[in-house]
């Protein structure tokens, strides 16, 4: 466990020490590419939050600076999520699907239908 005040490498802390969800691309481009069979769920979560993020932005011609003064959430969180580069706290979350009106963290029904949270044997 980090000390406090020390975050992993100078970012948020991933659990298991995940890496960043982009790095788990098989081929194409963060988040519509396919990952790697050895994929942790939470890049899988990560690729679906990505989307719907993006696909929010786009469909109401936002940009995360739009996105940081209608949710509070900071805009370089709104860009890192986008790229893949971190998986955003909870509150941050709470606050963009709140704030957005709408759901972008995967829930588990949508992810038995994706697939998500299914290992490769």
């Amino acid at each position: 466990m980090s000390s406090p005040g020390r975050g992993y490498r100078g970012s948020v802390p991933r659990s298991n020490r995940d890496d960043a969800p982009a790095s788990y691309l098989a081929a194409g481009s963060w988040p519509d590419g396919p990952l790697r069979a050895d994929a942790p769920v939470s890049a899988r979560y990560a690729q679906v939050f990505a989307r719907r993020l993006r696909d929010v932005i786009a469909e109401r011609a936002l940009n995360p600076f739009a996105v940081e003064r209608i949710t509070g959430v900071n805009r370089r969180t709104v860009e890192r999520a986008l790229r893949g580069l971190v998986l955003p706290d909870f509150g941050a979350v709470a606050r963009l699907e709140t704030e957005l009106d709408v759901d972008l963290w995967p829930r588990r029904e949508s992810a038995r239908v994706t697939g998500i949270g299914t290992q490769a044997r």
